[in-house]
């Protein structure tokens, strides 16, 4: 979580780049370093081995933007994606305030996305927290490949929330700085809510992000020279250069970028950016006239409409994927209430009174459906049945 030092006068957000190995999360940090100007940026840690980059994490603290005498600083890490480093991914993981979940957009690489993303929202638990109710966003990196996944299907699948997504290219630092941006909005924001009411009104520092200069800030924190590896981060391989098509095959500027600003009024990260706007990403919406998304807390009832719409357009393993999102939610709540006795997700379930068979045929749904394996609408339909029998239960205990 924010952590403020009055020694140092510093309040610092940690920022977590997550997602699948070599799909771009160590580039995208390399990238920020070497743009970011030598006065705002500390020392980029790598470690790096031959089989994957980040073998523990990359740890790159930035000076924001200073109010009056405190200064705000974002500390970005990378988790490793393979499999096998899982403990040091939730040691990464914890206390983050942001988290940016970097997706491989080539099509042969969609499953270790879900793999990944599963393995997020693991580790979330674990430590009593959702995604849902952390800032996040996605960048689907990778676009200037051939053979990518559409947005619109890396968004139903993956994004499950909603969250802010960026078409991303690490490499040359297309809509790098834009995300970067954005999380820090999302995180700012997301503390300033979380403060006492009596507190919010002492200062600058609980200013809305946009009363502060936050996109100006973060704008300057690039240099406007050419980007240049780093001797802390020369040595390591690119993650995208053994994927890195021809000149052929690169996106090649429109016609408006030609009239784009010159170096001389705009920083080179929102250059490019200026290329390649975010997409306009629109969930599937629920039919109008009948929702039961009342039942849920305000703050998870849009990803229930979202399951609803997913079940009625019988998009069967989507929607099975978005209600497994919804019970682990309640799941969470449910645990926080036994403290640090809480049982496992199965007895949890089971206490909320969803039967020993009933759960079990909901796991395995959940597995098919990440499999894209055979789900029936059927199938769905009973998932959606389960995550709301659970969260009536537990609003009946909370009660």
């Amino acid at each position: 979580m924010a952590a403020l030092n009055p020694l140092t006068s510093e309040l610092v957000f940690k920022i977590v780049f997550y997602g699948p190995g070599l799909g771009g999360k160590t580039t995208t940090l390399q990238y920020i370093h070497a743009q970011a100007k030598p006065e705002h940026r500390g020392s980029m840690v790598s470690l790096a081995t031959e089989a994957e980059r980040t073998l523990y994490f990359d740890f790159l603290p930035l000076q924001v933007l200073r109010l009056q005498k405190l200064t705000v600083r974002l500390q970005l890490f990378t988790v490793p994606g393979q499999v096998y480093y899982g403990a040091t991914r939730k040691l990464v993981l914890s206390g983050a305030d942001g988290i940016v979940f970097v997706a491989d957009s080539q099509n042969a690489r969609i499953e270790a996305n879900q793999e990944s993303l599963d393995d997020l929202n693991a580790n979330l638990l674990e430590q009593g927290r959702a995604l849902s109710r952390v800032p996040h966003q996605f960048h689907w990196n990778k676009r200037d490949l051939p053979d990518v996944t559409p947005v619109a299907d890396l968004d139903r699948r993956l994004n499950l929330f909603s969250a802010p997504a960026l078409e991303t290219v690490a490499t040359n630092g297309t809509n790098v700085f834009r995300g970067l941006e954005q999380i820090t909005r999302a995180v700012f924001n997301a503390f300033k809510a979380e403060l006492p009411s009596e507190k919010k009104a002492g200062g600058p520092l609980f200013l809305d992000a946009e009363e502060v200069g936050l996109a100006d800030a973060i704008r300057d924190l690039a240099d406007s020279r050419p980007a240049k590896p780093s001797s802390q981060t020369a040595h390591a391989p690119s993650s995208q250069t053994a994927h890195a098509p021809s000149s052929q095959t690169m996106l090649a500027p429109s016609s408006e970028t030609m009239h784009a600003p010159s170096s001389e009024t705009m920083h080179a990260p929102f250059a490019a950016a200026a290329q390649a706007q975010p997409p306009t990403l629109s969930p599937p919406t629920a039919a109008a006239f009948f929702s039961l998304a009342d039942f849920w807390p305000e703050a998870e009832r849009e990803a229930v409409r979202r399951a609803e719409a997913l079940v009625a357009a019988r998009d069967a393993p989507s929607a099975v994927v978005a209600c497994d999102a919804l019970l682990t939610e309640t799941i969470r709540a449910a645990r926080a209430l036994f403290g640090e006795a809480a049982p496992d997700a199965a007895t949890v379930a089971l206490l909320l009174g969803v039967d020993g068979p009933r759960y079990l045929a909901f796991v395995a749904a959940v597995r098919r459906a990440r499999a894209r394996g055979e789900v029936t609408a059927k199938q769905a339909l009973e998932c959606f049945a389960v995550a709301l029998d659970a969260q009536r239960a537990l609003a009946r205990a909370l009660a």
